[in-house]
């Protein structure tokens, strides 16, 4: 689990510190102080993968039409002011003492680089080049390295091309423990389905369930066919069963947030704007199946939220959980203009709550 986070030259954060994460942890602030930036960070440090800056550009929505028209700006939006002179480092605390450091940078020296990469193998780098017709139609390529203060360190990286082509490395490691849930993407229904006949394999279905009567309480029973495209089922007392894509997107995030949890063991959750689709009178008991099963796997949450109502069922539902959790505001240093982070546990909260304190963003 992640204690400490600090952040240099990423999206909108020249320099972030935040401390003192707990397993539950929960983040409000105005738009545009960089709650999903926060997030970003996060899952790169847990998962410094290729897949992870693909995936981060798709939730900011980055099209590849715009890599192939100015390829010399593909990784432009990840840097603090779009400057790519600064490396991006994304250092974490971990619990356990250890520490992870990830640095992140755009070489376009880009035939340098091939040389130095394939100096001793004709064959790779031959290999290489029939990605993309030619050394010429390479712009950029960005490195993600990482390293632990046990000296285990290893390097990735993605190619940008004029053609707008994407190679990636292989030298990343194969696992992941990390997952991040945009606020407006659905997953696929063929994805969903796999994700709960994990669950039914381990014996944990019945947590969408639960889950799923949190929203509506008519709901008896969830099931996944493969009949043409895997689907899963839900039916109603007294109804037929029908496909889960035919409900709302609020049934299908929180079946893609439940299904993360009991399929991930030991790992870390990233959620932003929880809030959605969820109504306010079924929120603490949505935050109470987050806190069981947190601590019963322990998967470490960060979710981002703009909800004063999901906030406070966030406390209501703490209550139970005694130091499970803590809140984090990001908001502007009065005189330096800079984005920093206020940490408050449960109780502070609470009566910055109670008194009408500033608690979320609008």
């Amino acid at each position: 689990m992640i204690k400490n986070i600090s952040i240099l030259n990423f999206r909108c954060f020249d320099n972030l510190k935040a401390s003192e994460f707990e397993t539950i942890n929960l983040i409000s602030g105005k738009n545009n102080v960089g709650k999903t930036a926060l997030l970003e960070a996060l899952f790169l440090n847990s998962s410094p993968r290729p897949d992870t800056i693909l995936s981060l550009q798709k939730v900011r929505r980055e099209q590849s039409s715009f890599s192939r028209a100015l390829p010399d700006r593909t990784w432009n939006n990840f840097f603090f002011n779009q400057d790519k002179d600064n490396n991006i480092f994304i250092e974490a605390d971990l619990k356990d003492g250890s520490s992870k450091i990830i640095e992140i940078y755009v070489d376009e020296s880009v035939k340098d680089f091939i040389e130095d990469s394939y100096q001793e193998n004709d064959d790779e780098k031959e290999n290489f080049f029939s990605l993309f017709s030619g050394s010429e139609s390479i712009v950029s390529v960005i490195h993600i390295k990482a390293r632990t203060n046990s000296e285990e360190s290893f390097e990735t990286l993605i190619v940008s091309s004029a053609k707008g082509l994407v190679a990636r490395d292989s030298k990343a490691p194969d696992t992941e423990n990390a997952s991040f849930i945009p606020s407006f993407l659905r997953i696929s229904s063929r994805n969903l389905t796999t994700e709960f006949d994990k669950a039914r394999l381990n014996e944990r279905d019945d947590e969408v369930l639960k889950a799923f009567k949190a929203i509506d309480s008519s709901i008896v029973g969830v099931e996944s066919f493969s009949i043409g495209e895997p689907t899963v089922y839900v039916k109603r007392a007294g109804q037929s069963r029908l496909p889960l894509s035919l409900f709302g997107d609020a049934i299908n995030r929180i079946a893609d947030i439940i299904l993360k949890l009991v399929n991930n063991k030991n790992s870390i959750l990233l959620i932003d704007e929880i809030e959605n689709g969820i109504h306010h009178s079924n929120q603490v008991y949505f935050w109470d199946i987050l806190y069981k099963l947190a601590r019963e796997l322990n998967v470490q949450i960060f979710a981002t939220t703009h909800s004063l109502e999901m906030t406070q069922a966030f406390v209501e539902a703490g209550r139970k959980y005694p130091d499970l959790s803590a809140h984090f505001e990001l908001t502007r240093h009065a005189k330096t203009g800079k984005i920093i982070a206020i940490r408050r546990d449960l109780n502070t909260l609470d009566y910055g709550i109670s008194h009408n304190k500033e608690v979320r963003g609008e």
